[in-house]
């Protein structure tokens, strides 16, 4: 039996790779891969104010990557991000904690099964004094959450961390708003070459033990996330993985109407209602594969 140590060696880098830092621009030294969701829809919120072009993540060194290119309006407009990690989720938003009012999305019925336990919301603007960029973490269905505002020291764009509180660990986060390509504004199909060709917009980190995870193989994260007004209640079109196209905005009743509430079905919308991002063999077990093949190897 003849194996190839260079392979071998190659499958060890991949897992056990440094991630490249934290800066709101996907690059080949990130090791992000191709992306795991490209917008399907021109966007309903304004061409490159408010559009999510792609999703790009990775689990590496005990930590969740994900990176959302496109741009987050300066209006306070949210980007909300769900992820499922295990139980205790739900299909059915609930309201609860409700934190940054997010208590008008009750009723918002996620798509094909997903049952997201953990929720992010990112948003930024100019409170009257100074530029900001806010982001909160959430654990969907019980009391926990931690508020992090103004985590670039005044300004809405550049690259910085959290404190620690429902996070044990820093979630560390940059935002890179200067993409003026991508999907254009409208309601049509997107152009997903041009979506895809989108290198820059929001990345984070969080590490796996404050998603309730072991860094484990078999393990998995799925993601969904979509973009929200102010107030949480009237859903654009911009969501990853897509909605179907053609379509507008969802506002609050499906149809582009403002109802106060966020009572939708996003299965009639969506095919696919989440991505799901695999924990890999840590770089110790690649290690331990590659000893015992290279003793096999030296027995023949």
């Amino acid at each position: 039996m003849r194996v190839s140590v260079c392979a071998l060696s190659a499958v060890i880098l991949a897992a056990g790779s440094v991630h490249g830092q934290v800066d709101g621009t996907v690059s080949g030294g990130d090791g992000y891969g191709a992306p795991y969701a490209v917008q399907t829809v021109e966007t309903g919120f304004g061409d490159n104010f408010s559009e999510l072009n792609a999703a790009y993540a990775r689990v590496a060194n005990g930590r969740f990557y994900l990176a959302l290119t496109g741009n987050i309006e300066a209006n306070f407009n949210k980007l909300e991000i769900f992820l499922q990690t295990g139980a205790g989720g739900t299909n059915v938003f609930t309201g609860t904690p409700g934190n940054d009012g997010a208590g008008t999305m009750t009723g918002l019925t996620f798509a094909g099964g997903f049952s997201p336990n953990y929720h992010l919301i990112a948003r930024r603007g100019f409170d009257g004094m100074q530029s900001r960029f806010d982001l909160d973490f959430a654990q969907l269905n019980t009391a926990n959450f931690s508020s992090y505002g103004n985590v670039f020291g005044g300004q809405d764009f550049g690259q910085g961390a959290t404190g620690t509180g429902l996070n044990l660990s820093a979630i560390e986060l940059a935002y890179n708003g200067s993409n003026n390509a991508g999907v254009l504004g409208g309601s049509g199909p997107a152009n997903q070459a041009a979506a895809a060709a989108v290198t820059t917009g929001l990345e984070l980190s969080i590490a796996l033990a404050d998603l309730g995870l072991q860094d484990l193989v078999g393990e998995t994260i799925c993601v969904m996330a979509f973009v929200n007004n102010q107030g949480h209640n009237y859903a654009s079109n911009q969501f990853l993985p897509g909605l179907n196209a053609p379509q507008g905005n969802l506002g609050g009743d499906g149809t582009g109407g403002f109802t106060g509430g966020l009572a939708l079905n996003l299965g009639q919308f969506m095919s696919e209602g989440y991505f799901v991002v695999p924990v890999p063999a840590p770089a110790s077990a690649s290690l331990l594969a590659l000893g015992g093949l290279l003793v096999a190897r030296r027995r023949r």
